[in-house]
């Protein structure tokens, strides 16, 4: 049977977590709409697909909320079709961990398994007779059910290969999902209630590639390494999405002028250690390669990337994204503490010196570039003046953004057997105090923006006090709202749209934006 052939439902994807589980989940969607699926509510939907995070504690906790109320779901509905995906799922420990605790997820997938989904579906979302889509479970027992409407299939196959055919499907109620019920056709054919013909083999878990992009908006996700080879502490991710794998250039190349011709005019290339992209190749291109070669991409107007490691950035490469005009000013390099001994406990690599002297080499061969950085505050063990130096770090660095982090457990993680000893209302404290003087810095660092005109990428737009107003960024990253030009204004453009690239004369700034008119596209 073929993709074709699948009978169509309808969808929803929900999603947690960082850009890199919205770009899953976008291709995940491209994989279903090519399939004529259709989009819905999770209320409407025959499938439901969670893309979770295990990052931190609150998006886990999100998405375990949501496992409850599908499970209400599904006692009442024999239509629903529930998949789990994202950072969430690690090894067969985990998944078996979490098949037993909610029996009620069908399938759970890896985005480098996002090719049985088609299977999947074939094997577990069937008409019969026209009467709406039912699991094998709820089938009626009578025997003198019409076939006329079902496929036959010409052989029967043995009982030995009638197995689930998914290693992460789980049985329900004792009975297997897929299993092929054999009837008798008038033909004398042996046909499958389900009409479905189970086909044994293994399935190889690559990153789908053969998946034809929907339609997009300006900015589009293309991550380019998967998985993570560092083993910080806190973090589950290289137990989840598993070690660095990279993508040749020449697969990222095809996907590239495909976001484009279905309208992306900035590419972020997204990656948990983003310099270290093609060391597993066997040419190792680095970073600075890929870029040049999506350079060449007409209608591609904006390159970023996120997230840096300061030991992979080599002058070398910076010196060259810095002389590719594409490349917008823009970098994001996690410190996590400015401490070093939490960056020991942390097991991130570097000491704080280090880190200085890599973000002066930035700035020195990379003049114009902005910096945003992540931290975690109330890390276990941190003391009031591990956090002070942490504060000092922001003083002297001096960040455009800060994103900033209250540590929690990770289970799985080997700080998760330490004592995590900062209470809560302390955690909130440090984040609070970073963030009040972060803002302060960024406000001052804006200020510098007041008269100065910037090219603004239109995104979206937005409701101010009832006035329409355009948003977009600038190539620093910087967060810009203008209004609709006025028809009056002879200077002035005379309609912005999304997608347009227009300056924008900045005349008021906050810690997080910059506001502006219109002046030319």
């Amino acid at each position: 049977m073929t993709t074709t052939n699948i009978p169509h439902g309808k969808y929803h994807i929900w999603t947690v977590g960082c850009q890199m589980n919205q770009a899953d989940s976008q291709r995940i969607q491209a994989l279903l709409e090519e399939l004529g699926w259709e989009e819905s509510s999770m209320d409407q939907a025959n499938l439901v697909v969670l893309n979770t995070c295990s990052v931190r504690q609150a998006p886990e906790e999100k998405a375990h909320n949501q496992l409850a109320l599908l499970k209400q779901a599904k006692a009442r509905r024999s239509d629903l079709l529930v998949a789990l995906m994202g950072c969430m799922i690690g090894n067969q420990k985990t998944i078996d961990a979490l098949g037993k605790r909610y029996p009620h997820i069908d399938l759970f997938m890896k985005v480098e398994q996002a090719d049985i989904l088609p299977r999947f579906l074939q094997e577990r979302w069937t008409p019969v007779s026209g009467a709406g889509c039912l699991d094998i479970d709820f089938l009626p027992d009578d025997e003198t059910a019409s076939t006329d409407e079902i496929p036959a299939f010409d052989e029967l196959i043995p009982p030995e290969l009638i197995k689930p055919t998914f290693a992460t499907s789980f049985e329900r109620d004792g009975k297997r999902t897929v299993l092929p019920m054999a009837t008798v056709t008038q033909a004398g054919k042996q046909a499958s209630p389900m009409a479905i013909v189970p086909k044994p083999g293994e399935r190889i878990a690559h990153y789908p590639t053969k998946i034809d992009p929907l339609p997009v908006s300006p900015t589009a996700w293309l991550p380019i390494i998967l998985g993570c080879n560092k083993v910080c502490t806190y973090c589950i991710v290289p137990y989840r999405r598993g070690r660095e794998r990279s993508r040749p250039i020449d697969e990222l190349m095809v996907e590239a002028r495909s976001l484009v011709t279905k309208g992306a005019m900035e590419l972020t290339l997204l990656g948990q250690t983003i310099e270290a992209y093609g060391l597993d190749l066997p040419d190792k291109p680095d970073l600075a390669d890929l870029m040049t070669s999506l350079s060449e991409i007409e209608g591609l107007e904006r390159i970023r990337f996120m997230t840096s490691y300061p030991r992979h950035m080599t002058d070398s490469m910076i010196a060259r994204m810095a002389h590719l005009p594409k490349v917008c000013e823009h970098l994001n390099i996690p410190v996590q503490s400015g401490d070093d001994a939490v960056l020991k406990r942390m097991k991130r690599g570097y000491t704080v010196d280090e880190y200085c002297e890599r973000i002066a080499r930035v700035r020195e061969l990379w003049p114009a570039v902005s910096l945003s950085t992540d931290i975690i505050v109330g890390f276990c063990g941190e003391t009031e003046e591990e956090f002070q130096h942490t504060l000092d770090l922001l003083e002297k660095i001096r960040f455009d953004v800060v994103h900033v982090a209250a540590y929690s457990v990770r289970p799985g993680t080997v700080a998760a057997r330490w004592d995590d000893d900062i209470p809560l209302a302390e955690k909130k404290r440090r984040l609070h105090a970073l963030e009040e003087v972060q803002a302060k810095i960024a406000l001052e660092i804006n200020q510098a923006y007041i008269d100065s005109v910037e090219e603004v990428l239109v995104e979206d737009t937005n409701m101010s006090h009832g006035r329409l107003q355009w948003r977009g960024r600038n190539r620093t990253n910087k967060l810009v709202f203008f209004p609709q030009p006025e028809p009056e204004n002879t200077t002035g453009p005379k309609e912005v749209k999304v997608g347009d690239l227009v300056k924008v004369r900045i005349e008021r700034v906050t810690a997080w934006s910059l506001q502006g008119c219109a002046i030319a596209i």
